[in-house]
C-alpha cells in the first residue's frame, strides 16, 4: 500500500497550496512575460492552479455548478498547448491533444516534469 497520490492530483502532489498559487498568479504584471521560459512558466503555473480548483468543484460540487472551473481550466489548457506550439516546445503528447480532457492531462503532466526540473 502507498501513500502517494495517484490519479489527477498526483501531478500537484509537491505543488504549492492553491491559494499560494493564486497569489503568485495574481502578484505577476498584467501581461504574461516575454520571455519565452517565463512566460510558459506563468502560464503553466496558471493552467495548473486552474485544474486544480476545477478537480476540486468537480469533487465536491454537482456538475452544473462546477461547468465554469472546469471550462476555465480547458481554456487555460488550451491556452498552454497554443503558447507551446507558437514556441516549439510542444511535446509529442501536447501534439495529439483532441479534447478537454486531453488538454487538462497536458497540464498536469507539463506541470510533474516543470516541478522536478525546479526542485
Amino acid at each position: 500500500m502507498t501513500d502517494e497520490p495517484s490519479g489527477p492530483e498526483a501531478a500537484y502532489a509537491s505543488a504549492p497550496d492553491i491559494a499560494a498559487e493564486i497569489g503568485w498568479i495574481a502578484k505577476q504584471p498584467g501581461t504574461p512575460p516575454t520571455d519565452a521560459l517565463a512566460g510558459r512558466a506563468f502560464r503553466l503555473r496558471k493552467a495548473a492552479a486552474l485544474d486544480r480548483i476545477a478537480l476540486q468543484e468537480e469533487a465536491t460540487r454537482p456538475p452544473d455548478i462546477a461547468t465554469e472551473a472546469i471550462a476555465t481550466a480547458v481554456r487555460a489548457a488550451e491556452g498552454l498547448a497554443a503558447y507551446d506550439a507558437e514556441h516549439g516546445t510542444l511535446t509529442f503528447r501536447g501534439a495529439e491533444l483532441a479534447d478537454a480532457d486531453d488538454f487538462r492531462a497536458y497540464v498536469r503532466e507539463e506541470y510533474r516534469v516543470w516541478c522536478r526540473r525546479i526542485q
